[in-house]
């Protein structure tokens, strides 16, 4: 099509709206108007992404209730030019997960796990690891109540998947290893690691950590290194792999199901043999911890834990 301008042509080229179909986790929804919805999901495909679905609210052919928070959907969807809302045509439900609305403490660790996956991503962003980890751990959520290395492990698994990988295996300041240091060591978020006891004088910011402390957050950590990642775009010295030994808890398979040819790990396995070395103050000190090397990579705060955060407490204390 062209449109005469003076003594010059103006041409506009015009290009068909090809429709898209990934796998997709709501993240959040708001409605608009009277029956449409924007929703906000992260998918396997195009990262994570919002839409605006016509109709929503009343149509049980394209979305017949698949389009609520948590819910696993395929999702067929169409780009717009010159608008960050994509045109959302249709959502099939993957998988229903109907126990994380069973219990207070189910839909709590629910809530956490999206809204971090929200905040620590931006739109466009495209990263299957991070799909993968929070399909499996909503899925770990639906087939059980959270215990209390359920969020340190989605947690660690978040920041290895966005590149954040923590050091805790040697000391950001003289690099010397830290199984063998035997006083508390410093967690200081803004360095990404631990400080020694030796070091820990010359920073006042961040927190002590028990060695008991240390040891459960390495384990959890080795557990999410085992299922395929490799610390992303972290330089930290002792890390090993590289940014293509990333796999993620689902994805990376190759034709016979495992990861890179080789059997994956299961990360959860080693939930409950943490668990139960939890006291109530290395429990505490892990949950501090996280929110301490999470905090400089979100957009955001996090207001799941902040308002439910007690529920998950309580029934830990009691």
């Amino acid at each position: 099509m062209s449109i005469p301008c003076g003594e010059k042509e103006l041409v506009w080229y015009t290009q068909p709206v090809r429709l898209e179909s990934t796998p997709a986790i709501v993240l959040r929804t708001r409605e608009y108007g009277e029956s449409d919805k924007i929703v906000t999901v992260l998918s396997r495909a195009a990262g994570k992404f919002s839409g605006i679905a016509k109709g929503a609210m009343r149509s049980q052919r394209r979305f017949p209730g698949t389009l609520e928070l948590f819910s696993h959907v395929t999702l067929d969807f169409k780009r717009r030019p010159h608008s960050e809302l994509a045109f959302l045509d249709r959502a099939v439900l993957l998988q229903p997960w109907p126990r994380l609305l069973s219990t207070l403490e189910r839909f709590t660790a629910a809530s956490h796990v999206v809204e971090l996956a929200d905040k620590v991503t931006v739109e466009s962003e495209v990263g299957d690891d991070l799909y993968a980890i929070v399909t499996s751990t909503l899925a770990r959520l639906n087939a059980a109540e959270p215990g209390p290395a359920t969020l340190r492990l989605f947690e660690l698994a978040a920041l290895h998947a966005s590149g954040y990988r923590p050091e805790l295996v040697v000391c950001r300041g003289c690099a010397g290893p830290l199984a063998s240091d035997r006083g508390p060591v410093r967690l200081v978020g803004g360095i990404g690691g631990v400080l020694c006891s030796q070091c820990r004088g010359a920073e006042e910011g961040g927190m002590l950590l028990s060695n008991d402390g240390l040891a459960c957050l390495g384990h959890l950590q080795d557990a999410v290194t085992r299922a395929g990642f490799a610390g992303g775009h972290d330089s930290s010295a002792g890390s090993s792999g590289g940014p293509d030994a990333r796999v993620g808890f689902a994805n990376g398979r190759d034709a016979h199901g495992s990861a890179n040819g080789h059997e994956p790990h299961d990360p959860w396995a080693v939930e409950h043999a943490v668990a139960a070395r939890l006291t109530s103050r290395v429990e505490r000190e892990m949950a501090l911890a996280l929110d301490m090397l999470l905090a400089p990579h979100l957009r955001g705060r996090l207001r799941s834990l902040e308002l439910l955060g007690p529920v998950l407490n309580d029934r830990a204390g009691g």
